[in-house]
């Protein structure tokens, strides 16, 4: 684990950031509306929260092409891209607290795989509903919404401690200056 966090500590840079920042961009503007198009309905995955009634009246929107092809793209653009984001996120942290010198253990750069794994759960339950569809799975359609908006909390909290890391890294040094 140790080898792991020195590795991104030694990596993280500005040059990187820039040229992942550059990467990322590809994901929502053109692999995942791409891969993922569900026309006019729009995934479930970028809603806040869901219940099973807005799901399902969602899925039979879809129709079946839709469907199978919202499956494959959750299966690879998906899969690949909160694995991105994550490591991504991690790179800033790494980032700030190296740049700042800040008194934190260095492990929690990790927090940002929180949302990658409710990232990652969301899209299993989502592949199985619709895989299943039409059965209706009320309570695991249920947990999706659930789990969906525990991965939109966990990545505005992660933002707001990213920010604040910053913050505390600015404060830090200017009442060293003094």
């Amino acid at each position: 684990m140790n080898n792991i966090i020195a590795w991104f500590f030694k990596v993280s840079n500005i040059r990187l950031i820039v040229a992942m920042c550059a990467l990322y961009l590809i994901f929502p503007l053109y692999l995942l509306p791409n891969i993922i198009n569900t026309g006019t309905v729009g995934p479930l995955d970028l809603l806040f929260w869901y219940n099973q009634e807005t799901l399902y009246q969602m899925l039979t929107d879809y129709g079946e092409a839709i469907r199978y092809r919202y499956i494959i793209g959750l299966l690879t653009v998906d899969l690949a891209y909160p694995i991105f984001y994550g490591t991504f996120l991690v790179i800033i942290m790494a980032l700030i607290i190296k740049k700042f010198t800040l008194p934190f253990s260095q492990k929690i750069i990790f927090i940002p795989y929180i949302v990658v794994f409710f990232d990652l759960i969301e899209n299993s339950i989502l592949v199985f509903l619709l895989s299943t569809y039409p059965i209706k799975h009320t309570v695991i359609a249920n947990i999706a919404g659930v789990v969906t908006a525990a991965k939109w909390s966990a990545f505005v909290l992660i933002v707001i401690f990213l920010l604040y890391l910053v913050i505390y890294g600015i404060r830090s040094r200017k009442s060293i200056s003094r």
